[in-house]
Formats: structure tokens, C-alpha cells, sequence
């Protein structure tokens, strides 16, 4: 496809091409402005096909190119799905590493703490025997 500016250029020519054959029809007989009517008919007409055939390719090339974009759009938008669902699964993998570990931490906790009321209780039942050792002693 030729760009704009020598479109409109040979469109300037054309026109200019109209008006000088306008003013020469003024002087020739009825037969040849006739036949200038049906070369300028039949050059429409070639113009015109020529013209279709170019709008239905480009609209052919339009469609593909619509296609492929819907393509690659649907294929990124997959990705961005895809890496969403990695990313929340990765999430969700540490945040199920991190309540373990949380769990394991209160276990560990709850554990010492059972130690201690262990050693509690063993402290004061031996001073519990101790003091009734002492009562007896005194009695």
C-alpha cells in the first residue's frame, strides 16, 4: 500500500486529469465523450474490484490478527492463573509450615510446663513428707 501522502498526490492528479478532460469533452463530438464515459465506467469498476479485493483481504488479515490476539490474551491470562494458584499454594504451604511450627512451639511450651508441675509436685510431696516426718517426731 502506497503511504498517505502519494495517495493523496496521485488523487490531486486524478482530479487534476477530471477537470482538463471536463474542459477538452467541451470540444469533441458526442461519440468520443461516449466512449471517454465507458473507459471511465469500466476503470471505476476495475478501481472499485481492485478495491473490494484489497478491503476483504485486509478484513481477512484483521480477523487473524483479532484472532491471535484473543489467543495470546486467553494463553497470558492461563499464566497469570496459573502463577496465582502456585503463589496461594506456596502461601498456603507456609502458612501451614508456620501453624506447625506455632503448634509444635505450644507443645514444646505445654511440655516444660508439665516438667515444672512435675518437679512442683514432687517437691512438695516430699515436703509433705517431710513436714509429717517432722510432726511425728515431735509427738
Amino acid at each position: 500500500m502506497k503511504p498517505l501522502s502519494e495517495q493523496l498526490s496521485d488523487l490531486s492528479a486524478r482530479a487534476k486529469k477530471a477537470e482538463t478532460d471536463a474542459t477538452a469533452a467541451k470540444k469533441e463530438e458526442r461519440s468520443k465523450i461516449e466512449a471517454r464515459v465507458q473507459k471511465l465506467h469500466t476503470d471505476t469498476a476495475a478501481r472499485t474490484a481492485k478495491l473490494d479485493t484489497a478491503a476483504a483481504a485486509a478484513k481477512d488479515k484483521s480477523m487473524e490478527q483479532w484472532t491471535t490476539l484473543q489467543k495470546q490474551i486467553k494463553a497470558h491470562n492461563e499464566r497469570v492463573r496459573a502463577d496465582i494458584a502456585a503463589s496461594k499454594a506456596e502461601h498456603d504451604a507456609a502458612r501451614a509450615v508456620r501453624k506447625a511450627d506455632r503448634a509444635e512451639d505450644n507443645a514444646t511450651a505445654a511440655i516444660a510446663f508439665a516438667y515444672d508441675a512435675i518437679d512442683y509436685a514432687e517437691s512438695a510431696v516430699l515436703d509433705a513428707v517431710m513436714a509429717r516426718s517432722d510432726a511425728n517426731a515431735l509427738k
